[in-house]
């Protein structure tokens, strides 16, 4: 999984699907070998097996969560990688952020929930970007370089039908209900090539802050390099750990890339503005349309 090693114990039949289908490119090591984490998607004993059944997420026998519905352990099992990744995987700077890449130019979508992040991710994964993640942006400290960590992307709610209809060639597949939000929840699998090229790094250069609000035209601003330094950081999840090497890679980040802000309201000006705009032959301060 990128630089990543995963032991996983998947005993619930759901999970070993969804491996099985949204994993399936993956290379498989033999069970011993070394790994980065050892997780475990586990059912409670006694009445809870039966009675309005559970499961829980296990780090290294750990379980830092609540338990969740048994129809929930797709959602579980990736949520808890997040947590892991975040708080453990420090070699790198972590910057929640959905990264895509064309040209061998990376592009950082660094939002706040509810942005259309993963959206937009996925939009753009239909139409041709490769796909680095859905949830971290591992920025290798100091210098601009971002690596991949392909996983299936996360969408839920209206964006599941959105990308069904514009890109019916990703594979995708609604895997539960969220019991808190009431939202349908779906992801997309990495595709074939993401996969194949996960070792294969790339200078970020552009950060993108984008907003989707319904009816919204489009528009677009240059960032200044401190506001967009102190968003990142804010968006970071190991920056206080890192510290001085934190500061300094987003400076670096920040000084070589183009920071916009993006807000739109139609998803075919939005996908033709990032293919026309931000093409491998405009220039960091030209990429702008």
């Amino acid at each position: 999984m990128g630089p990543f090693r995963l032991g996983v114990k998947p005993t619930i039949h759901s999970l070993v699907r969804f491996l099985h289908g949204f994993y399936a490119d993956f290379p498989v090591h033999e069970e011993g070998d070394f790994a980065d984490f050892h997780v475990a998607i586990e059912r409670p004993r006694l009445f809870r097996r039966w009675f309005r059944p559970q499961v829980f997420f296990a780090w290294d026998a750990f379980r830092p969560f609540h338990p969740y519905p048994l129809d929930m352990a797709v959602p579980l099992f990736e949520w808890g990688l997040n947590w892991c990744l975040a708080g453990h995987a420090h070699t790198w700077l972590l910057v929640h952020a959905a990264v895509v890449e064309k040209g061998g130019r990376a592009c950082l979508l660094a939002a706040k929930p509810e942005s259309g992040k993963s959206t937009l991710c996925a939009l753009l994964t239909g139409c041709g970007w490769r796909l680095f993640s859905d949830e971290f942006a591992l920025i290798e400290p100091g210098t601009a370089r971002v690596y991949p960590l392909p996983r299936p992307i996360s969408l839920k709610g209206g964006a599941i039908g959105v990308v069904r209809h514009l890109f019916p060639h990703l594979y995708m597949k609604t895997v539960c209900r969220n019991r808190i939000t009431g939202e349908d929840m779906a992801y997309v699998k990495p595709p074939s090539e993401a996969v194949a090229r996960m070792h294969e790094s790339a200078k970020i250069s552009y950060v993108v802050f984008p907003r989707y609000r319904a009816e919204a035209s489009l528009t677009v601003h240059r960032v200044v390099r401190s506001r967009a330094l102190l968003a990142l950081a804010d968006n970071a999840f190991n920056y206080a750990v890192l510290g001085r090497d934190g500061f300094e890679t987003l400076a670096l980040v920040v000084e070589e890339a183009e920071a916009l802000d993006f807000c739109y309201g139609d998803t075919d000006q939005g996908l033709r503005w990032f293919n026309e705009c931000l093409c491998p032959q405009n220039l960091p301060g030209r990429g702008m349309c």
